[in-house]
């Protein structure tokens, strides 16, 4: 093998060693505005973004321009040090409830289309817990939490308004799902909801869904009363592969690379075919950001704002082979418990409540669930004390999130720190991975990740490289890795710290005690909503009392 490329910035940055970034004078902290007044918070989620899909995470190989993403995070501080789950359903699990999801059920796989299951109804969910705080909720979006009866959908978890799609994965022109592994049949899945009332959206065919959950979001922020605080949430379905029943749906294609051509010819600088189709759906995302905060701005909003940008989980392994896609240098892809898989670029911008010597690059360790606990935070004036304090789950074990303002926005923490985060405990595949300060355990591994190459700019790449074949173990295989020193994950330390892997391992089995059974049904043949009397759309398909 030959020599190969390290990011010496990624490096240094887990060192500690790199320096944060000025704002210029365009940003506005400094200012006079009352801090302690609840802020608006829009909360955007890239679906499958890669580590290296965007510059601001500093790889020194994402060609993918996107001013407005790279400007809001230079004004912002961009998480060097941020994780979520390793795929969609439990990642959105831990946003909307700031619990893990073993806690709930939801610990494997993801919630497919025609499954009787879903977020647990005794959950408090996040939009639920800022209506105490006087929010107007709004959700926009990717929903994947399950909606087999009207009661786990989320115009009836605390949205005022719905306006997306139920399932997991769609096609971007038509608003389609097809149903995986349950039916040769696909339907639309694009509904406008309240509390009391929903609707299918069947005029929207032909219009690209990150433009027309812009159009929404825009339409949402116009029609707000300001004096309300607003909670805004954003799952797009950007920057995920496309669902099409290509060849049948017995087979559908879900990663298909669908984008406006305008979008993709922005990005001609970019020779590869894929990476430059892919760069224009991250691009049709970039532009829709800078649609909405431009709404916040005309309302005289953005300067109380709080925007949270944040992935889902890495990116798939789909597209690697033609380079579309990048987790560079991260190991492994979405769906592993690897730092490609669960390391997420993010960042955070709040105009006036950052201080400036925290603006850039912020390596303390953060967890999705904790944008729950930092919400209620801010929602209750800015006071920790005046937020619920949230039960502890299990003599101290970090299973529920913990309140990062401080870290994120002072770079300290005053009270409660993170220090150490499960990343997963799958009771299906038995893979587990647990990170404590420094050191990160995986156990039971049997995909062994690996190091795809850097997307190439100028063409496709003929590069073959013995790292970018994931080896397969036939016995599950246990690693330690210094992540911070070793973010790449390729010093295995396990044999030299076999002190460290047995405790953690002992720590491991105080957090199997608290997971609850997972919950993975098998698909409903009565889900299919293109049966005889059937609506030909996604929709709950039992009654609450059912």
């Amino acid at each position: 093998m030959g020599a190969r490329y390290v990011p010496s910035c990624l490096l240094c940055i887990a060192l500690g060693l790199c320096s944060t970034l000025a704002a210029d004078d365009s940003g506005s902290n400094g200012s006079s505005v009352n801090t302690t007044r609840p802020p608006h918070i829009v909360l955007v989620v890239a679906d499958d973004l890669g580590w290296n899909d965007v510059p601001f995470t500093r790889t020194n190989s994402c060609h993918i321009q996107v001013p407005t993403l790279s400007k809001l995070a230079q004004h912002g501080v961009v998480l060097m040090n941020y994780y979520v789950q390793p795929i969609c359903t439990p990642t959105r699990n831990c946003l909307m409830t700031g619990r893990h999801p073993i806690l709930t059920g939801l610990q494997h796989g993801v919630i497919r289309d025609s499954v009787p299951n879903g977020l647990p109804l005794n959950e408090t969910t996040m939009p639920q817990m800022l209506k105490k705080y006087g929010y107007a909720t709004h959700m926009i979006g990717k929903w994947h939490l399950g909606f087999y009866k009207p009661a786990y959908t989320p115009q009836r978890r605390g949205f005022d308004t719905f306006f997306g799609y139920y399932t997991g994965n769609e096609e971007y022109w038509n608003h389609t799902s097809p149903c995986w592994n349950c039916g040769n049949y696909t339907a639309v899945d694009l509904h406008r909801a309240t509390p009391t009332s929903e609707t299918p959206v069947l005029d929207k065919a032909g219009q690209y869904s990150t433009n027309v959950f812009a159009e929404e979001a825009v339409s949402v922020i116009n029609d707000h009363n300001t004096s309300t605080p607003l909670f805004l949430y954003l799952p797009f379905e950007a920057v995920h592969g496309a669902a099409s029943c290509e060849p049948d749906c017995f087979s559908p294609a879900g990663d298909l690379l669908q984008a406006p051509d305008y979008f993709i010819s922005k990005q001609h600088h970019i020779k590869n075919p894929y990476r430059r189709t892919y760069a224009g759906m991250v691009g049709a995302l970039d532009s829709a950001v800078h649609n909405i905060t431009k709404a916040l701005t005309a309302r005289r909003m953005w300067e109380n704002t709080v925007l949270v940008f944040t992935t889902d989980n890495g990116a798939p392994a789909s597209h690697f082979d033609g380079q579309a896609m990048s987790n560079w240098p991260l190991r492994g892809t979405k769906g592993t418990l690897w730092e490609g898989g669960v390391r997420g670029a993010a960042f955070v911008t709040a105009p006036h409540r950052i201080d400036e010597d925290s603006i850039g690059l912020n390596t303390q360790m953060i967890h999705v669930t904790d944008w729950y606990p930092t919400f209620e935070r801010l929602a209750s004036g800015g006071s920790q004390h005046q937020a619920e304090e949230r039960p502890v789950v299990g003599d101290d074990l970090q299973l529920s999130g913990v309140d990062a303002w401080d870290a994120i926005a002072h770079n300290s923490w005053p009270r409660i720190q993170r220090v150490e985060i499960l990343h997963n405990i799958d009771p299906v595949t038995g893979e587990v991975a647990f990170r404590q300060g420094h050191l990160k355990l995986l156990t039971g591994i049997k995909n062994g990740g690996s190091w795809y190459p850097p997307p190439s700019p100028h063409g496709l790449s003929t590069q073959e490289s013995e790292e970018s074949i994931a080896e397969q173990f036939d016995e599950p295989q246990t690693f330690l890795f210094n992540v911070t020193a070793d973010p790449e994950e390729r010093n295995n330390l396990a044999d030299q710290m076999p002190y460290k892997v047995q405790y953690m391992m002992g720590v491991l089995d105080k957090y199997k005690a608290l997971a609850v059974p997972c919950r993975y049904p098998d698909p409903d043949k009565n889900a299919n909503p293109t049966l005889p009397g059937r609506s030909g759309v996604w929709e709950p398909w039992m009654p609450d009392d059912g």
